[in-house]
């Protein structure tokens, strides 16, 4: 029977704890000669995803903070009064006040990084258009 593997059980239970482990696979299916096995994980709420993040509850993911500074590299380059100009008019602060980018994994909320987020979007697409 050709893709089948004879497994021992150790075996079967280190592949079952490695897709414990994934995120983006649901569904293993395992068959051998005489085993069949099929693991469907059950979706992922939205709580479970936060608490499985690095960081305090509220703060923004990692994910969140590259984007946001990937945003604000490609529209502001290297103006980085432009870039603190927006940053303190987008999160209503005084501009001695904006966090540091270099702090930003530590400092940023969810809040303050979707702020930052929405607000760089349009500037971003209304520039890209801009070049052609």
């Amino acid at each position: 029977m050709a893709g089948v593997v004879n497994m021992k059980k150790s075996e079967i239970l280190k592949i079952l704890e490695k897709v414990d482990g994934m995120r983006s696979i649901r569904k293993v299916k395992i068959k051998s000669e005489d085993l069949e096995i099929t693991i469907e994980k059950a979706s992922v709420t939205s709580t479970e995803v936060v608490s499985k993040q690095k960081g305090s509850p509220g703060m923004a993911s990692p994910f969140q903070v590259k984007y946001a500074r990937d945003l604000i590299a490609k529209v502001f380059g290297e103006d980085e009064r432009a870039s603190l100009d927006f940053l303190a008019h987008a999160l209503e602060l005084p501009m001695n006040d904006v966090p540091n980018i270099d702090t930003w994994d530590e400092t940023l909320t969810i809040d303050m990084v979707s702020t930052i987020i929405d607000g760089l979007q349009p500037m971003h697409k209304t520039k890209g258009r801009s070049e052609f």
